[in-house]
């Protein structure tokens, strides 16, 4: 009895085994059934894309080119201590950042040893201009003299002929012909003496007015240096870099600061020798290049190139552009400081501003065909301008391009176009 109901129990596992086997192999019959029928169903259909298309309209586009640069200081200073000494006056604002006018007193050294020879130069320079008026003078009483020796003379000389005349007549002697020669010839000797110190005193003039300049020049340097141990400002700016305070002991030529001027900033950028060449193609002056600068966080100040550098510089390449800035009030630049710069070039005819994405690496794209289906277009990128390209569009004016270039997507592969519009850049 219990071998009969073990049979039957083994028998009833063995029927459920073999259903549940049979089930799950129908199941997995249907599923490769359902899964062929569905391949089958997929290739027999076309796949659409949908993609974003814009017309292709030639317009004008000015590109920009893209650097950085630092900013300069367009007129500096150094205050440099021209005598050396002891600082007895500083200004209040004679400090770090400290904002100062045109003329205002910076600082000054102890004056007492300039002062003390400008003074005696002074008195030099008086007792040579009063030595030079005295030689005048003394030329002048000579010139007077020799007019009344000469005078002297003429009457000599007629003395002499009116010996002769007595002589003639019998009435005058030798003795009186003699000595009337003789004062003749002393009168003449006087003359040539009285010449010899006009002369001398037209010398004493020269020597006079050599010594008088002499002089002017000894006063005027000694002026200089009493007045070299005050030094102004000249013009208004912001000092930086100041090393001094009062009582301290400067040498001469010792740098105690530098002036700089915050509103006449240029800003110093490199850009490559295609871009200047692109800048310069067309005979424009650099002069005419607008020039756009910014720190970070602040807004856009114009600037116009100035001049561009001499030389390459070792190791280096492109050109070193200067350009100066139109500064403000409200202007917060100072030099040292880093600035992004935007060069705007030559515009650009029949061109048109696309997405980086709508190109090849290769410079194809693709544009809308017969009954929405894509061809593959070469074109020519004039321009890549961060996430932009500008292109020529040739030919090609009034066709739609594909904005993105996915890639599933090619020459003859059908799609659904979402038109939107390009913005193109002046």
């Amino acid at each position: 009895m219990k071998f009969m109901t073990r049979g039957l129990l083994g028998l009833l596992i063995l029927a459920m085994t073999i259903a549940l086997l049979a089930t799950a192999a129908s199941v997995v019959i249907s599923a490769f059934k359902d899964d062929d029928s569905a391949g089958r169903d997929r290739s027999a259909k076309e796949r659409v894309f949908v993609v974003s298309v814009a017309q292709l309209n030639g317009s004008e586009a000015t590109p920009k080119i893209s650097t950085f640069g630092e900013i300069l200081s367009g007129r500096t200073l150094e205050l440099r201590a021209a005598s050396g000494g002891a600082l007895v006056q500083v200004a209040p604002n004679f400090r770090e950042g400290g904002v100062v006018k045109k003329g205002d007193l910076l600082f000054q050294t102890d004056p007492a040893t300039a002062d003390a020879n400008a003074q005696l130069s002074q008195t030099q320079l008086d007792e040579a201009v009063a030595e030079l008026e005295e030689a005048r003078s003394a030329l002048i009483l000579a010139q007077d003299e020799l007019v009344a020796v000469r005078h002297q003379a003429d009457l000599r000389e007629q003395a002499i002929i009116r010996q002769r005349s007595l002589r003639e007549r019998g009435v005058g002697t030798e003795a009186g012909m003699e000595e009337a020669a003789l004062a003749a010839s002393a009168a003449q000797q006087q003359i040539l003496s009285v010449r010899q110190a006009i002369a001398d005193a037209k010398a004493r003039i020269k020597r006079s007015e050599i010594e008088v300049s002499r002089s002017q020049i000894n006063n005027n340097e000694s002026q200089r240096q009493l007045s070299n141990t005050s030094v102004y400002a000249k013009f208004d700016g912001a000092l930086s870099d100041v090393t001094s305070v009062l009582g301290g002991l400067v040498n001469a030529n010792e740098r105690l600061a530098t002036l700089i001027d915050p509103k006449a900033l240029e800003v110093s950028f490199r850009i490559s020798n295609l871009q200047f060449n692109r800048l310069t193609a067309n005979g424009q002056d650099i002069s005419e290049i607008n020039v756009g600068v910014s720190a970070e966080g602040g807004a856009l100040i114009a600037a116009k190139v100035d001049r561009i550098s001499a030389a390459v510089g070792e190791g280096q390449t492109g050109r070193v552009l200067i350009a100066n800035l139109d500064v403000t009030e409200n202007t917060t630049l100072r030099p040292g400081d880093f600035v992004s710069v935007a060069i705007e070039e030559p515009a650009l005819q029949n061109v048109t501003i696309l997405p980086s994405t709508a190109a090849s690496a290769t410079g194809e794209i693709l544009l809308l065909g017969d009954n929405d289906r894509l061809e593959a277009v070469s074109i020519e990128v004039l321009r890549k301008q961060g996430d932009e390209i500008i292109i020529d569009i040739g030919e090609h004016a009034g066709r739609e391009v594909v904005l993105e270039r996915a890639p599933q997507l090619g020459a003859g592969i059908k799609v659904d176009p979402r038109r939107a519009d390009i913005q193109n850049a002046e």
